[in-house]
């Protein structure tokens, strides 16, 4: 239960952030309304394809894909069966990357349609206690950071 109050504190962290730089000309209630709007065009965006930038891949800025490249690292030099390290691991990355959360437009929103699936996957992966579901998990990982690097930089 714990885990998924903080997992569910971080998605609200990085589903918020696009509204961040936006507080002093909104009210509260307006602000809830837009939380309410972004949550909802996310839900829509999960089933979504990503798309590139004109045929060219989305640049994420630094202060987030950092922490990115910090899990992509973690997951291609896993070696072992430590797989609660590795999940440790990924939920700090994952963490950090919500709360410094600087993107806006349609690149933040194609990256959402990546990160969101990852934290899910992630979630099981926390709660997953059997060899052969960390392992598929992992195989997992391995192929999302391949799509990533397919629509991101």
């Amino acid at each position: 239960m714990k885990k998924l109050l903080v997992v569910s504190a971080i998605l609200f962290s990085f589903i918020a952030c696009k509204n961040e730089g936006n507080h002093e000309n909104h009210d509260e209630h307006e602000h809830h309304d837009e939380t309410a709007i972004h949550k909802e065009d996310h839900h829509n965006h999960e089933s979504e394809a990503i798309m590139l930038n004109d045929g060219e891949k989305w640049k994420v800025v630094e202060n987030m894909s950092g922490y990115i490249r910090n899990m992509e690292k973690a997951v291609n030099e896993f070696e072992g069966d430590d797989y609660p390290a590795l999940a440790k691991t990924i939920d700090e990355n994952i963490r950090e990357l919500t709360s410094n959360c600087t993107m806006e437009g349609q690149a933040h929103d194609e990256l959402h349609k990546w990160l969101l699936p990852f934290i899910e996957l992630s979630e099981e992966f926390d709660v997953a206690t059997e060899l052969e579901e960390q392992e598929k998990i992992y195989r997992e990982f391995k192929a999302s950071f391949k799509t990533y690097n397919t629509y991101f930089e």
